[in-house]
């Protein structure tokens, strides 16, 4: 259904915004090295399945970090990578949120389609959209082909300070 091009995994120990919070500078070393380890420049990302805590601290921290990876590996610029959650389809699933998050992606570019994120109305006001790569999709949209395959990162959380990122590719 998918291929994954790269993933990694650390820990951002005392550094974290709060026992259940990651760190912007422990998520987006996160991204960074799964990009670099898939070896994908961030511009060939259309779409980011994010971790989508749905709080007033996670998800500002969470975008934040996935800006500050796509700048350190060249992919500036605004409004080209749609973003999204399951927990917006699906509910809040615990340990098993980032598995869900994998069968969503893998199923989206099967269908060459970026689901939307249900029940979006507004940003959250701490998040700076209009600054960042990424745009919330808030309706199902054709997944468009360019030069490269279609790709899509995955960001997942964990309680204490874990931070995970995999970068998915269609088969």
């Amino acid at each position: 259904r998918a291929v994954i091009r790269g993933s990694a995994i650390n820990n951002d120990g005392d550094q974290k915004a709060g026992y259940t919070a990651p760190s912007v500078v422990g998520q987006s070393k996160a991204i960074a090295e799964a990009l670099a380890l898939a070896q994908v420049n961030p511009r060939d990302v259309s779409y980011v399945e994010a971790h989508g805590t749905g709080t007033s601290l996670g998800d500002p921290i969470e975008m934040e970090a996935l800006k500050g990876a796509f700048a350190q590996l060249g992919g500036q610029g605004e409004g080209w990578c749609g973003v999204g959650s399951v927990k917006s389809n699906i509910g809040h699933l615990d340990t098993a949120a980032g598995v869900a998050s994998v069968i969503k992606v893998a199923s989206a570019l099967r269908h060459r389609e970026i689901p939307p994120s249900l029940h979006f109305e507004a940003p959250n006001p701490e998040i700076d959209f209009a600054a960042s790569p990424c745009v919330v999709t808030a309706e199902l949209r054709p997944w468009d082909r360019g030069e490269t395959p279609r790709r899509a990162g995955i960001s997942s959380l964990g309680i204490g300070g874990t931070n995970a990122h995999v970068v998915l590719e269609e088969a």
